[in-house]
């Protein structure tokens, strides 16, 4: 990829360390897709709070490829440590306000990564002082009941027309200076490769996978599965063996395994943790049904990459969902409830039982390569350069 010249400020709440080499690193999705950001500049600067190195967690972080990437740290505090934390953030406000102010002349393009309240100050510097931005919005750009003040105040000011700022969302919302963009999923070897190993899938006739990817927040609702499985295992008109893969960590994997326990699914369901992407792969390719249950989803990675593996994806049709799964051959956007849950996972498998020769759900996936993602996002920063 050619470069172009320039130097890039990235703004990211992502996990940031330096590892044991002092080599940057993050989560691993997250560098897939910096990656190609990285390859288009000369340098590549990400302005975060950075975390020690835990060599514990290794397996969910991965190494930037290009060396022109250097952490900066702001001068503020992780505030997912604790409540003096978001005290000490608050108050660092100011001046980190200062710091991203003064660091602006270094760079040619600015890279806001939302919401929080260092995104929502960077976007109101570089509309009051221009530069060339582009931020993308984590998540749904929809308002949802529940959310947070600081959400509320990012979406006004990315709602902030300027010419030289570009907004890449994953709903279809129709501004002057939003981009319906979808995020990047895998290189069109990598779909290659998918399609490979999906050939290897057990029959279904044996045993149905069911799976669910992502990491174990309130936000994805996988209580909603276990909920669903417990009512699953009590229907005695499900004539199929079943079991469930979970693959992902974090806060709520205590209480995800209570409820298998409450609910006596030791022997239908395993808990994987966190999986580095080749391992999470081979779990997926062998799975003919993938499960993505959140309401408040943004773009839903977890079915592009189902449709990869040759996996019929069920999600809640909330956010874009329906837009996406927009054909019954595609998979189900089901109601979110687990009586909806366990009927989608029974007409999943009537589905895919009744079908003579094996699906190709592959086809769908690639208009979401690494390469397609790259292309067009080159268009969009030299459309505000």
């Amino acid at each position: 990829m050619e470069k172009l010249g320039k130097r890039l400020l990235v703004l990211s709440a992502a996990p940031h360390s330096y590892d044991k080499d002092a080599k940057p690193v993050s989560y691993e999705p997250y560098v897939r897709e910096m990656n190609l950001w990285t390859e288009m500049f000369d340098e590549v600067h990400i302005y975060t709070i950075l975390r020690p190195y835990d060599e514990s967690q290794r397996h969910k972080f991965a190494r930037f490829k290009d060396t022109n990437v250097k952490l900066i740290s702001l001068a503020s505090f992780d505030a997912s440590r604790g409540i003096l934390y978001k005290i000490g953030l608050l108050l660092s406000l100011p001046i980190v306000s200062l710091q991203l102010l003064f660091s602006l002349r270094k760079y040619d393009v600015i890279n806001i990564r939302n919401s929080g309240f260092f995104s929502a100050i960077l976007g109101i510097i570089t509309r009051i002082f221009p530069k060339p931005t582009i931020t993308k919005w984590a998540g749904s750009y929809m308002p949802y009941e529940g959310e947070n003040l600081i959400t509320k105040i990012d979406r006004r000011v990315i709602n902030w027309y300027h010419k030289r700022h570009k907004v890449l969302i994953y709903d279809k919302v129709y501004k002057k200076h939003f981009v319906n963009f979808i995020p990047a999923l895998m290189s069109k070897a990598e779909i290659n490769e998918a399609k490979k190993l999906a050939e290897t899938k057990p029959p279904i006739s044996e045993r149905v996978e069911i799976i669910a990817i992502g990491r174990m927040y309130w936000a994805k609702n996988f209580e909603l599965i276990f909920e669903a499985l417990n009512l699953l295992q009590q229907d005695t008109s499900v004539d199929f063996n079943w079991h469930f893969h979970m693959i992902g960590d974090g806060d709520l994997r205590g209480k995800l395994e209570q409820m298998v326990s409450d609910y006596s699914l030791q022997e239908r369901v395993t808990f994987y943790g966190g999986l580095p992407f080749q391992k999470a792969q081979s779990l997926l390719a062998k799975s003919h049904v993938l499960i993505m249950p959140g309401e408040k989803e943004g773009w839903p990675k977890p079915i592009a990459e189902a449709w990869a593996h040759n996996v019929f994806p069920l999600g809640a049709n909330k956010g874009n969902v329906p837009d996406i799964i927009d054909d019954p051959n595609k998979g189900i956007a089901f109601t979110p409830t687990k009586e909806e849950l366990v009927k989608s996972i029974k007409n999943a498998h009537d589905y895919l039982s009744s079908k003579n020769e094996s699906p190709n759900f592959i086809a769908y996936a690639e208009n979401y390569s690494l390469e397609s993602f790259q292309e067009e996002l080159k268009k969009i920063i030299k459309s505000v350069l």
